[in-house]
């Protein structure tokens, strides 16, 4: 048998194929979700022209491309075995560390690109804001989870403390921008991209808890069975 043929000549184009696929998967959800915007436009790019609707549509797809980018990173921090498996548990933390970078800058050229049109005299405070306020509260969260991730040497707290806590700054992280998303943009108020953003959002949400559950189960196994 030529080398082309051998078995592990074979595995190595499965594997390639398996991770391009991965890849090609997520820049389709990413492609979908921007493509919301020229199929559903919101009510504000209607009044808006030249570098203002320029600006204002940059920055809502800059959002929407972070809003993807947090569900991604939602899978990639938990690690599910068949993604450790194929890429390998190193890969995954540093594509975690590079998007959690990218998701930082994202979302504070969104805020900028957002407010510059309108000009920062007029910020959206108040209730009646709400859904801005939360993703006022969002960027917040995210340039502070990202800020301590790369200032955790230096932190005094044990590696434990620290994950529980980064874990919890990364869920508040995805319900922030599932709030802020769904009522702040009109392109997400009704019909087929609210519908899609649900079943996205559920569909990782399922994914995450489910392999918590497994690993919990496995561990309990693993303690029982251990003389």
């Amino acid at each position: 048998m030529n080398r082309l043929g051998s078995p592990s000549a074979t595995s190595t184009r499965s594997t390639k194929t398996r991770k391009l696929l991965v890849g090609a998967g997520v820049l389709t959800l990413i492609g979908a979700a921007l493509s919301v915007l020229f199929a559903y436009p919101t009510e504000t790019l209607w009044y808006k022209s030249g570098a203002d609707r320029i600006m204002l549509l940059a920055g809502q797809l800059a959002g929407l491309t972070a809003m993807t980018l947090l569900l991604v990173q939602s899978v990639l921090a938990v690690r599910p075995k068949g993604l450790a498996a194929l890429f390998g548990a190193a890969a995954l933390l540093r594509w975690h560390r590079i998007i959690a970078m990218l998701i930082a800058v994202l979302a504070v050229s969104h805020a900028l690109l957002i407010l510059a049109p309108e000009g920062l005299g007029n910020l959206p405070i108040g209730w009646k804001h709400w859904p801005e306020m939360v993703g006022g509260l969002l960027l917040v969260v995210i340039v502070t989870t990202v800020v301590f991730a790369l200032l955790r040497a230096r932190l005094p707290w044990p590696y434990p403390r620290w994950r529980a806590v980064h874990r919890l700054a990364g869920y508040l992280a995805v319900t922030l921008v599932f709030l802020h998303v769904l009522f702040v943009s009109e392109s997400f108020s009704q019909g087929a991209p609210r519908i899609a953003l649900f079943a996205v959002g559920g569909g990782v949400a399922l994914l995450v808890a489910t392999t918590h559950a497994l690993r919990r189960r496995f561990a309990s196994r693993s303690t029982i069975t251990t003389p």
